[in-house]
This record gives structure tokens, C-alpha cells and sequence, in this order.
């Protein structure tokens, strides 16, 4: 990234004037200044326009029923028999050419006919519709229509400046313009548009009139919002070989760029809300008007206005579901979870097929492109689009299982914060005289993504281009507390900002490596972390059994609660691999908060069958919503052949009869634990052996255990006896500064299963963290195996 000053202004070179698409000589258009004023200040042949909606239109340019016809025509002001409503006829039954022929022999015998201006430009709006484009357009049969659709337009206007409906169609046609200037003048035509319509009264036009200019307002508070002042007209620049960090991004930017406070854009905001409402007093039924008044209020965060704006119109209108989208935003906002999973969940039933999948689209929280990561857990949009339907389902179910945050609560809150993202995004981005969705632009794919910024700021200056001026763009800062920031260029003129292009590669980078996250979520910032230790045996068949110790954070999730006894909810459950849940154990406890001094213990033990199982782990207090959790994934457990199972930690295991040697580890007494023990008690250890040869009726092995603190330096040794279940010491020890090994041998009776149970006495040993490793050696085939796990002094 660097910082640069603004270059100096460059003179343009005049552009040529373009031939008009027919004779317009002998109409004096010099009394009509405006009619070409924009067509001379561009070479059309490089022209970018957007693509238009066709539905936009007042007239119908393709076949309707004689009524329908009727009612299109009323806007045109033309009698029957008039050159526009013949026209208008002709395009109904589809002859567009001779539509054509009479509109333009009208307007060449009688210059002042407005209605067939009108219709005129309409017709050549069409026609270059789909090579309207916001790149350059070659074809010429393209440019000469949207230039007599321009010229045509304006006439009308000036003829007829009280018709709201000419202005209305004008204001249009420039939004979906690719250049700034077109796009502003815009802003002056829908105003016209607004002050005739409040003269005739005619409540529909009023309110698109009063829309369109909320809109022309939108976009000016999207280019003066959240401003910050830079030192010398600084800019941002972003050139095509960064290398700078990017958690360190936005300290470069505040570095130079300091964001005004209070925010700037209000004036903006506030007229733009203000039309916004207008519109929809004026015509209720008018959903983009309505979702207009949607996006303001959940821009500044007004979830109770937006809540009651929702509810007042799902009670109007009970089958527009965009009405309940919003409703569901809101109570997700204001943490009333349950509430917003019925908002949601209702508004999605009331969609179509396609506008429900858009919505819920899966693919937005994966990473772009295939990684090794991605590939073994099948995260990419790639791999994921070439599933068959019922894995796709299955994978999109297993994910939103494994990342709910608390099973406990009815609802699954990142799943709603999933859909509250998306839509925001369709709510704050979506651009309709462009087609585009809000949650399909750049900035909806990273708010989706990511959630709200934690900071915004807009810059002015593009940051793509390095000959760029201080007053050809904003570029728009986003900053996460996680580290990430986003640079977007904004132009002028448009609502619609895109990733800065040198920055692009990078995204796409972070995307691959960090596809969504949740962080900004309430939910989130309030579960605490549960520690779990988990120890596998094998079981019959092809089964492992499983012993669950966790660790629940009492003090964190009572503390300061001024009640005599508080409920805590406990939740135990298993799920495979096909997220079926194979086990659930959930249980309510009631504690004084002034009683509880640490973490409490509690233990599970389970069968678990062949393949990936996932075990959860929760606490909840529900009156607070403080919460705890563990959730571990357990890959597949060898069932067979020489092994050994995982080391089992806990207090100073007994056998249950002294008489005979266990012959599973469930014949062992040891209160496991989960690996925390205070300093001067003993280790516990507990663990089997499989398969080992046998020789004369007998198996022998070497166990070698070795201990080794991680935190290095500090006291000279530790202290570590090793002792078996009769409290005997055992082994050969070998001591070092950080490390203590033994290695003792063993001799058992012939069996499938060698069960090995010892006390490591650490009262010599400091506060830390420790890494044990017990290894088994076949002397008899000389074949290792080993486990590792840790444990801490306190």
C-alpha cells in the first residue's frame, strides 16, 4: 500500500460529436438544448451503459390483452387514433419496425407531440437494450438506438415538463448509464419528476417519484458517509505487488486517515429516509419501496423502528415475506433469537423455489477455490457443486449441526446470523437499475462472510488506479478486530462499490484461508470454553468405547448472579458421521453461586461405532445466557491387530479384585480426570495393549514412559517416581534438566487384551505443562506403538 499525492488535473480531450440516427434537421432541436446535451459530451461508440429492466416501462412492448393495453396507454396522454396510441398497437401485436415508421413520420410532420417523443425513445430504449452493457459497446445499431431513446426522452420532457411519468422514464434511463455524469443528471430529472407529480396528484407516480429520489439522495450519502479527514489530500493507493501484512492494514490507513466524528452523510440519510417513507405512504403495496425503507433503518442500526415497520406490513400484507426477512433481521439484532427463527423460517416458507435457494445459498460461506483443506472436508464452492443433490443437503445439514453454538437453545444462532447477513446485504446493496442483488455484490459477499465491519471509513480517491485524482472516487475501508481489512473503490454517481482491482488476489487469498466466521455474534463472546479430555478402548466388533471428561467452568458461568440457587443445564450427546445422534444425556443441576470455587468434573463413558463420531459437551445458565461448551471430533479406531488404546489420566488406579490381573480397563477403579492436578498429587495412567505375540503361553513387552516439561529453563530438574497398583516403584529412570524417562519390562498371561495401570508421584515437579509419551514394544516381534497426550500442575 502506499500513500500518495493527488495528480495534477488533466485537460480532456473533446469528444466528437456523434451522427444522429435519423434526420432531426428540421426540427430546431437548438431550442431543445438539452436533448443532446449528454450524447455530445461522450464518444458513444465507447459508450458504457448497464442493461435495463424491461418491467420498468409504462408502455407495453410486448403482447397484452385489450384491456391491459387500454391501461398502459393512460400515462401517454394520447387520444385513440393519435400516431402514439397506432403505435402503441402495432407494438402490441409485435411490429416494432412499423411502430417505428409512424412514430418517427409523427414526430417529423408534428414536433411538438410529446407522447409519440416519448414512445419513440421507449421503443429505441429497448432495442439497445441487451447491447447496453457497462463496458464499451461496438455495435453501431446499438449506439444509434440509445441515442434517439436519449434524445427522444428529453423532447418529451420539455414538451410536456408536468408529465412525471417522461421525467420518471428519462431518470431511468441515465441510472443505468456506466458513467458518473449520467447517472447525476438523473438526480435533477427525478426531482422534476417529484414536483409534477405532487402537482397532479397521482399518488403512483408519487411514490416511484419519491423512491427514485431517495435513491439519487442514497447515493450521495454512499459517497459522503463515514468520512475521514487525511493529512496533505492523502490517498489510498493499493499497487499490484503488496506485501505488507494485512492484519496490519488498517493501522497504515489511521496512520494518515482519521474518521470524523459524529459520522458525516446524516443530511443525506435523513432526506433520503424521509422519501423513502413518502413512497411507501404513497403506494403501500410497492415492495421495492418498502425494502428501501428496510435498508435505511438497518443501515443506523434502527432495529426497533425496523421491527415495527416489518410487523405493521406482514399484518397488511401476510404473504410478503420480504416483510418478515425484515422482522427476522431485527429480533436477530436485538438477541431475541427465538423470535427471528420464526421470522425467518416463515418468511422462507412463503418464497418461491429460486428465491428461497438464492437466499440460503450454501456456497456463500465456502472457500472459492479448491485447497487440500478444502478437499478433505469437502468446503469449497467446487467440490460442493458437484455433489449430487442429497450430499449437498447432507453436507450443508453436518455443518450447521456442527457449528451450532449451543445445543441446549432451541434455535441454531449462526444459522440465523447466516441469514440475517444475507439479508442486510440484499436489503443494503441490492441495486435494481442494475440487476444486481445486494448479497451477490462485493461488499454483500464479504458482509455475508464476515458480518458487520467493527470499522468504516471512506477515503476519498480511488485506491485501484495510480493516475487517479482525489475527486474521481471514495475508497471505502473495512476493519475487523480479527485482523482483516477491505478496501472498495466506489464512483460517483453509484450505489454499488467493488473490491479495490490490485486487492483482489488477496481476498480472494483470506477467502481460501478463513472462508466465514462468526465473531461478531453476542452468542459467541458469551460461551465460554469447556476443556475435555477423551480416552478410546476398543470395544466388541468393530465399536470403541469412549470415557468423556470434562471440565465444567462453574465459576465463569455463576459468578456474580445475586441468587440463593441457580439452574445449570448439562448437555451430553454423540453424532456420527451422518450427523445422527447415537447418544444424549442432558440433566439440570441447581448450585449457589457463592458455593463454587472452580471448574466441577463430570464423566461420561459411551460405545461409539465405526467411523467419525463427534461428541459435545454443554453448559447453560439459561436467566443470563452464559454459556460453556467442548466439541470433539473422533477419527476412526483401529479394531484390530497389534495397538494399544489412548492413555486414560486421572487419580491412583486399583483393581477392583486383587486377586487376578484385570482384563479390561473397566476392571480398574480411577476417578479419571481432565489432565489438571494440583501440584504434590499423583498422575494416574491406565491404558491396554493389543494383540501382543505370545511365546509359550505368555506375551512380554517394554513400556518406556517419559515426561517433558514445556516450559523450558527455570529450576534445575524435576521429581517423578513411577509406581505400580501395589505401590511399588517400577523402571530404570533416566533424569534430565526438562526430560524423565523409565523403561521397565513386562511379562502377562496370553490374551487379546493387556491391561496396564500406574501412578507417576510428581510431588517434586513444578507448576507447568507437561508432555507424557507411553510406548509398547513387542519384544517378541520387536513392534512398537505409542500415545502421547499432556497434562498440567497447578
Amino acid at each position: 500500500m502506499r500513500f500518495v499525492q493527488p495528480p495534477e488535473a488533466r485537460r480532456a480531450a473533446p469528444a466528437p460529436r456523434p451522427n444522429a440516427p435519423f434526420n432531426l434537421a428540421p426540427f430546431k432541436l437548438a431550442l431543445f438544448p438539452l436533448a443532446l446535451f449528454r450524447l455530445a459530451s461522450f464518444k458513444l461508440a465507447l459508450f458504457p451503459l448497464a442493461p435495463f429492466n424491461l418491467a420498468l416501462f409504462p408502455l407495453a412492448l410486448s403482447p397484452l390483452s385489450p384491456t391491459q393495453a387500454t391501461a398502459q396507454r393512460a400515462p401517454l396522454g394520447a387520444a385513440p387514433g393519435t400516431p402514439a396510441a397506432i403505435a402503441d398497437s402495432l407494438v402490441l401485436r409485435g411490429d416494432t419496425s412499423a411502430a417505428l415508421a409512424v412514430l418517427e413520420s409523427a414526430v417529423r410532420t408534428n414536433f411538438k407531440d410529446p407522447a409519440s417523443w416519448y414512445l419513440l425513445g421507449l421503443i429505441n430504449w429497448e432495442r439497445g437494450r441487451k447491447g447496453r452493457s457497462a463496458t464499451y459497446i461496438k455495435d453501431k445499431t446499438v449506439i444509434k438506438a440509445l441515442q434517439v431513446a436519449d434524445s427522444a426522452m428529453r423532447i418529451a420532457t420539455q414538451l410536456a415538463p408536468d408529465s412525471a411519468r417522461y421525467w420518471l422514464s428519462l431518470s431511468r434511463f441515465n441510472l443505468q448509464s456506466g458513467y458518473s455524469t449520467m447517472r447525476f443528471s438523473s438526480q435533477g430529472q427525478v426531482g422534476n419528476a417529484l414536483d409534477a407529480a405532487e402537482k397532479t396528484g397521482d399518488r403512483l407516480l408519487l411514490a416511484e417519484a419519491a423512491d427514485l429520489t431517495g435513491m439519487a439522495m442514497w447515493r450521495r450519502y454512499e459517497a459522503s458517509a463515514n468520512r475521514a479527514l487525511t493529512e496533505d489530500g492523502q490517498r489510498i493507493q493499493l499497487a499490484q505487488n503488496n506485501n505488507w501484512p494485512r492484519d496490519k492494514a488498517y493501522d497504515y490507513v489511521t496512520s494518515f486517515a482519521k474518521k470524523i466524528e459524529p459520522p458525516t452523510g446524516t443530511s443525506d440519510y435523513t432526506a433520503a429516509l424521509e422519501r423513502f417513507r413518502q413512497a411507501v405512504d404513497a403506494d403501500s403495496t410497492n415492495q421495492r419501496y418498502s425494502r428501501h425503507l428496510f435498508m435505511a433503518l438497518a443501515e443506523r442500526k434502527r432495529w426497533d423502528e425496523l421491527l415495527d415497520v416489518g410487523t405493521r406490513r406482514a399484518r397488511q400484507f401476510p404473504l410478503d415475506f420480504q416483510a418478515r426477512l425484515a422482522r427476522g433481521l431485527a429480533l436477530h439484532r436485538l438477541q431475541r433469537y427465538a423470535d427471528a427463527k420464526v421470522a425467518f423460517d416463515s418468511a422462507l416458507v412463503l418464497m418461491d423455489e429460486e428465491e428461497r435457494e438464492r437466499l440460503v445459498r450454501f456456497t456463500r460461506i465456502l472457500r472459492p477455490r479448491p485447497t487440500k483443506a478444502s478437499r478433505e472436508a469437502g468446503g469449497d464452492s467446487a467440490q460442493y457443486a458437484g455433489l449430487p443433490e442429497g450430499q449437498r443437503r447432507g453436507l450443508e445439514e453436518m455443518y450447521w449441526y456442527m457449528n451450532d453454538p449451543l445445543t441446549l437453545t432451541n434455535e441454531n444462532e449462526y444459522r440465523l446470523e447466516f441469514l440475517a447477513r444475507v439479508v442486510f446485504a440484499d436489503f443494503r446493496w441490492t441495486d435494481d437499475d442494475l440487476n444486481l442483488r445486494g448479497a451477490d455484490s462485493d461488499r454483500g459477499d464479504i458482509y455475508v462472510r464476515y458480518g458487520p465491519p467493527d470499522t468504516e471509513m471512506g477515503i476519498q480517491g480511488n485506491a485501484t488506479f495510480q493516475n487517479a485524482t482525489l475527486t474521481s472516487g471514495v475508497t471505502i475501508v473495512w476493519a475487523y478486530k480479527a485482523g482483516f481489512t477491505f478496501f472498495f473503490d466506489l464512483t460517483p454517481g453509484f450505489g454499488t462499490a467493488r473490491i479495490a482491482m490490485n486487492d483482489r488476489n488477496t481476498v480472494e487469498e483470506l477467502k481460501n484461508a478463513v472462508p466465514v466466521t462468526w465473531t461478531n455474534m453476542p452468542t459467541t463472546a458469551l460461551i465460554d470454553t469447556i476443556p475435555v479430555r477423551i480416552a478410546r478402548f476398543r470395544a466388541a466388533g468393530d465399536s470403541t468405547d469412549a470415557v468423556v471428561v470434562a471440565g465444567m467452568p462453574l465459576d465463569s458461568l455463576l459468578r456474580g448472579l445475586d441468587v440463593d440457587r441457580v439452574p445449570l443445564d448439562i448437555d451430553f450427546r454423540v453424532f456420527d458421521q451422518f450427523v445422527r445422534v447415537q447418544g444424549v444425556e442432558s440433566l439440570q443441576i441447581a448450585l449457589r453461586p457463592d458455593s463454587v470455587s472452580g471448574p466441577a468434573r463430570r464423566a461420561w463413558t459411551r460405545r461409539l461405532g465405526p467411523g467419525i463420531n463427534v461428541v459435545r459437551v454443554e453448559a447453560l445458565q439459561a436467566d443470563s445466557r452464559r454459556a460453556a461448551r467442548a466439541m470433539a471430533r473422533l477419527m476412526p479406531f483401529e479394531s484390530g491387530g497389534f495397538g494399544m488404546s489412548d492413555v486414560l489420566l486421572g487419580t491412583r488406579p486399583v483393581p477392583r479384585d486383587a486377586t487376578q490381573a484385570p482384563r479390561s480397563w473397566r476392571e480398574v477403579d480411577m476417578e479419571p480426570g481432565t489432565g489438571d492436578f494440583a501440584r504434590g498429587s499423583s498422575v494416574g495412567l491406565l491404558w491396554e495393549a493389543y494383540d501382543l505375540a505370545v511365546r509359550d503361553g505368555t506375551s512380554k513387552y517394554r513400556v518406556a514412559i517419559s515426561v517433558e516439561r514445556q516450559e523450558k529453563g527455570g529450576a534445575a530438574g524435576f521429581g517423578i517416581r513411577l509406581f505400580d497398583g501395589l505401590g511399588r516403584a517400577v523402571g530404570r529412570a533416566q533424569q534430565g534438566r526438562d526430560t524423565f524417562t523409565i523403561t521397565f519390562d513386562r511379562q502377562a498371561a496370553a490374551a487379546r487384551t493387556t491391561v496396564d495401570y500406574l501412578s507417576l508421584d510428581l510431588a517434586e515437579s513444578p507448576s507447568g505443562t507437561y508432555r507424557l509419551r507411553v510406548e509398547v514394544l513387542d519384544l517378541a516381534t520387536q513392534r512398537r506403538t505409542s500415545r502421547e497426550t499432556q497434562f498440567r500442575i497447578r
